[in-house]
């Protein structure tokens, strides 16, 4: 019984660990990045190690848009609070900066890292 008690609590922390990483992995790790809408409004998205984002558009004191980010499918998805949908976008890295791009209905939009959230 020992052994099987063991066997469980170390298949359960590696589980549990799996399901503690929710965001994945991918190209845009947690951090601050600029990137301009396609209307041509430049903004600054703050993506937390928590999960959370923020899109701040430049010169506004407050958010826009808030809710959380994650990973499903291969894709990066954010959730918002306002309306608690999910907006999946595939994700590609653009070069060694930690800039990448989020694509979607024939629209990209390029992300370029201004601070990381080491």
């Amino acid at each position: 019984m020992h052994k099987f008690s063991s066997g469980s609590a170390l298949l359960l922390a590696v589980l549990l660990a799996g399901c503690g990483d929710a965001q994945g992995e991918g190209p845009m790790k947690p951090g601050i990045y600029a990137f301009e809408a396609p209307d041509g409004s430049r903004h600054r998205m703050v993506f937390g190690k928590d999960g959370a984002y923020s899109d701040m558009l430049d010169n506004q004191p407050k958010p826009v848009g808030q809710g959380t980010w994650f990973r499903r499918g291969g894709q990066l998805c954010l959730k918002s609070d306002k309306t608690g949908t999910d907006l999946c976008l595939d994700e590609k890295a653009r070069g060694d900066d930690g800039s990448f791009t989020l694509s979607g209905n024939g629209i990209v939009t390029h992300f370029t890292l201004e601070a990381s959230a080491s």
